[in-house]
């Protein structure tokens, strides 16, 4: 059935499917906790990073940071150094690197619910306030994490083991 007699909408359906479609996957939350390890690597003059290492200091699968690695590379976010003090690097500055290259790399579009990727998948899409709302709500997560590059992310992640540190040595 079409139109506004329509009972459910593709739209509520995913709301209650997921019962938290605004999350991110572990591979959105790990890929970005990776990447600004690396960012903070490079920014300390490292080379190449041997995923044995992030992987210990974000504790992060080994394996699924293999998968996360080659995700990002075949995005182009990162190249791979092989041989003897091989590992990863940015492909591109840190600055140059966004939160929602990220996340996109990883999740694909960034959406709320289903439809406000693909409105053919509601029948009510064209005539749903929520749709609208959904669709903003999108758009402001998008631009925040289209401000947010990994060269400020690593500076506030520095400032935050700098803090803790102190904390610890207080006490």
């Amino acid at each position: 059935m079409r139109g506004p007699g329509r009972s459910v909408s593709m739209c509520v359906i995913s709301l209650i499917k997921g019962r938290s479609a605004v999350r991110l996957s572990t591979l959105g939350r790990y890929g970005a906790r990776a990447m600004i390890d690396l960012a903070g690597c490079q920014e300390k003059g490292a080379g190449p990073t041997n995923l044995k290492e992030i992987a210990g200091r974000q504790d992060i699968s080994y394996r699924y940071l293999e998968q996360i690695m080659l995700k990002l590379r075949a995005q182009g976010l990162v190249r791979s150094i092989r041989g003897a003090g091989g590992g990863f690097v940015l492909a591109r500055p840190a600055a140059e690197i966004t939160l929602a290259q990220v996340v996109h790399s990883l999740e694909g579009e960034i959406s709320i619910v289903e439809c406000t990727a693909d409105p053919s998948l509601c029948d009510r899409s064209s005539f749903c306030v929520t749709h609208q709302v959904w669709a903003e709500m999108a758009e402001a997560m998008r631009t925040r994490l289209e401000g947010l590059t990994l060269e400020e992310l690593s500076r506030r992640q520095a400032l935050m083991m700098t803090s803790a540190r102190s904390v610890q040595y207080a006490i």
